[in-house]
């Protein structure tokens, strides 16, 4: 065997200790999966192993065939343990760390399991992928309106972010932290300024550049398709935040009328903004699914109908085809506050700042909450205590009244 055979040879070897291992009796049968073309439907269906397992609904055989192979190789995929953490269940996560931290019998155990399990109400059926800090604030807000306290709530999050690190290892994957740790210390919420807002508006409804290092506008005779959409996107979400305080969840599938295959919708005959679809069922802590809107809404809202030309979703796509989804509009947002440099603000934010604004003005904590879907206790113990000033104001306007009648006698 000359040189060159050899090397052949040690080349061939290393590619065969990668296959399954014979010797040891490694199985080398997996799932196999198969189309068949059904005449009495017209479409084409899945077998597992030989035996049905569900439609296509699709006619197109290459259509079929993509679907056969990508079946195909997530099942091989399980076989390796090759596993996409991004898409892994949150509640799955949660359960495999109470599971591990009873099975080390850590001390700490039984506090782990019942701090996971407050938390666990707050991400049924949502992957890791899904869990930004937009559902971090939501989680907050659920977990404080249940009575929890911001330490515990503090608690939570990291356990369930050491829950994620330690799932990723176990499945061989470099750690998915989509949402950031709150602050150890409960402060301030914050809130969006005027300056900010007046800034945001400003660029997302003109063709100015911003430097955010001078904050000087610069005039531009022409922008992008896509830059213009990009401005559009945000200032709706901006518009719509500080306008209705509704959580950044309901602006995914919104139009302008009810759709079978959309979300929420905005009623503007009726002047009624439906934040999810009538009949759907909403968690304790998401009340107010609709909101009468103010006479100015509906006339800007109905301008933003007339502009999209018949396109049926409040927030499309680029091409019109379709709305976008909740990441790409968080994607957008972020990248607009990074260049209009202002930090720490995304479409959440907007909530706090419209219920702390009108706290401050003296709104009732009763209409706060009709109008943002927040408890009176949510209000009272997490944004401000001005609630109590207003109560008084309407207290001395009776009290003038009955004094003016005691006068009067």
């Amino acid at each position: 065997m000359n040189h060159i055979d050899r090397e052949l040879h040690r080349a061939a070897m290393e590619r065969a200790i990668l296959l399954p291992s014979i010797i040891d009796g490694e199985r080398l049968g997996r799932t196999k999966w198969s189309a068949r073309f059904r005449s009495q439907t017209g479409y084409w269906v899945i077998f597992k192993d030989g035996v049905y397992w569900e439609s296509t609904k699709t006619t197109d055989k290459a259509e079929a065939q993509r679907i056969l192979n990508v079946l195909q190789l997530q099942e091989d995929a399980r076989e390796d343990n090759i596993v996409d953490c991004r898409r892994a269940s949150a509640e799955e996560v949660i359960e495999h760390r109470i599971k591990a931290v009873h099975r080390q019998k850590l001390i700490s155990a039984p506090q782990i399991e019942s701090t996971l399990n407050a938390l666990k109400t707050h991400v049924p059926g949502k992957q890791l992928r899904q869990l930004d800090d937009d559902w971090r604030e939501e989680a907050e807000e659920g977990m404080r309106e249940a009575g929890y306290s911001y330490s515990y709530f503090w608690n939570a999050i990291n356990y369930f972010r050491t829950a994620i690190r330690n799932y990723c290892a176990a499945n061989l994957s470099p750690p998915i932290l989509p949402f950031s740790s709150p602050p150890r210390a409960e402060t301030r919420k914050r809130t969006v300024s005027e300056d900010e807002q007046a800034t945001i508006e400003r660029w997302s409804t003109g063709s100015e550049s911003y430097d955010k290092s001078t904050k000087v506008w610069t005039p531009r005779n022409w922008i992008s398709e896509a830059e213009r959409h990009r401005r559009l996107i945000t200032y709706r979400e901006t518009y719509l935040g500080a306008t209705f305080g509704s959580r950044a969840g309901v602006y995914v599938g919104l139009s302008y009328g009810p759709r079978a295959d959309g979300g929420g919708y905005i009623d503007l005959e009726n002047g009624v903004f439906h934040r999810v679809k009538p009949g759907t069922k909403t968690s304790a802590n998401k009340r107010s699914p609709k909101v009468d809107m103010p006479p100015e809404a509906v006339d800007e809202i109905a301008g933003w109908r007339e502009m999209d030309g018949g396109c049926p979703w409040v927030f499309p796509s680029l091409d019109r085809s379709g709305p976008l989804g909740q990441e790409r509009m968080r994607v957008i947002y972020d990248e607009a506050m990074d260049e209009l440099g202002i930090e720490g603000v995304f479409a959440h934010i907007w909530r706090h700042t419209l219920i702390t604004r009108m706290v401050e003005e003296g709104v009732s904590a009763y209409a706060i909450a009709e109008v943002c879907g927040v408890s009176v206790q949510m209000i009272n113990r997490v944004y401000d205590h001005h609630d109590v000033g207003a109560v008084q104001r309407l207290a001395h306007s009776a009290m003038a009244r009955m004094t003016a009648r005691r006068k009067a006698a």
